[in-house]
């Protein structure tokens, strides 16, 4: 009687493993899902070519008023000048490995293809989500660092006593955190908490459910109107007294995103000697993209490879922001709860 043993490399076709698994990855991403993060051809072709710094040059927003016209010929108006800057962007190149060991109750599924890319999109999901959350934290401690913190409402303390209802969210924090953008606010439309500011806005029942029409399952809650995304790798800073919690406020299309091609997005190798000769194979996974939100130019500063860790991407000496504080479509709440 003979046993046929399903292999990697018989399963895992490229040209199909590849675009099911970059559709996964977006069904599940509540940033995507959102639209805080939007897909943008352009960097898509960015991240599909050569390099890994893209400069992103833009024009500077039209002020002063109009010139009232007069019946003197000799009085000429006076051109206003078109001011231009330039934002940029950084490419992330990353990769993970996993074993036939790791992998082998979906090697043993109906369409075992599927069921390793529906087992691997989970993985890159959260991956990006904290590449994100990192970029993010830079980002806002470069604006506390360089413009006032002017993104940024902060009613946080690390007192030693009961933390107070000033000191946690509600709906007037976030209205405030809101009024960084002036007259730019009505374009917020999500919000990112950790899963301990989500529970205080669940018990003061200051949520409501979205279902899903056909089935009637739960699709996402919303709070004053904003599509809440729950991440607790969102930042948790631990002080001497009680912990402060970072939440976000975005508008469409705040973080732009590109999906580059790698020369070989997907590997599979077999090693011989592993499992003491039995052997073992191992399928790699390779992205490289463009996870850069609108406005804040990327330094580099401080980098030591071609492409940026996550660390790196947490320091604030590598932003600095470009557009007009009403143009970046961020903002941020400070609380202890």
């Amino acid at each position: 009687m003979s046993t046929v043993t399903t292999r990697l490399e018989d399963v895992v076709v490229p040209e199909v493993f590849q675009p099911y698994l970059l559709q996964r990855t977006l069904e599940l991403d509540a940033f995507v899902q959102s639209g805080v993060v939007l897909r943008d051809p352009q960097f898509d072709a960015l991240a599909s070519g050569a390099g890994s710094l893209f400069s992103l040059p833009y024009f500077n927003d039209l002020d002063g008023e109009s010139t009232v016209g007069s019946d003197d010929p000799d009085s000429l108006a006076t051109p206003a000048r078109l001011s231009a800057g330039r934002d940029v962007a950084v490419k992330h190149i990353r990769n993970r490995a996993w074993s036939s060991m790791d992998l082998t109750a979906a090697l043993l599924a109906t369409d075992p293809l599927r069921a390793i890319a529906d087992l691997i999109a989970p993985f890159w999901v959260r991956d990006r989500q904290r590449l994100l959350i990192a970029s993010l934290t830079g980002i806002l401690a470069a604006n506390r660092a360089n413009n006032g913190g002017d993104m940024v409402h902060d009613l946080a303390t690390d007192d030693a006593g009961a933390i107070t209802a000033a000191e946690m969210i509600s709906d007037e924090a976030i209205l405030v955190a809101a009024q960084t953008l002036g007259d730019m606010k009505s374009r917020l439309s999500a919000i990112a908490l950790h899963s301990a500011v989500h529970t205080r806005l669940q018990r003061l029942g200051a949520l409501l459910p979205v279902h899903d029409p056909q089935s009637g399952d739960l699709r996402y809650q919303t709070y004053l109107g904003y599509r809440i995304i729950v991440d607790d790798s969102l930042p948790v800073e631990t002080g001497t007294h009680r912990q402060t919690y970072t939440t976000f406020l975005f508008a469409e299309g705040a973080v732009a995103y590109g999906e580059g091609q790698p020369r070989l997005p997907v590997e599979t190798e077999r090693v011989p000697a592993a499992g003491d000769g039995e052997g073992m194979e191992i399928l790699h996974s390779r992205r490289h993209f463009l996870l850069h939100p609108r406005g804040i130019r990327w330094l580099g500063t401080h980098m030591a490879r071609p492409a940026p860790s996550n660390a790196e991407l947490a320091n604030p000496e590598n932003w600095q922001r470009v557009y007009d504080r009403k143009a970046i479509r961020l903002a941020a709440l400070r609380t202890n709860g």
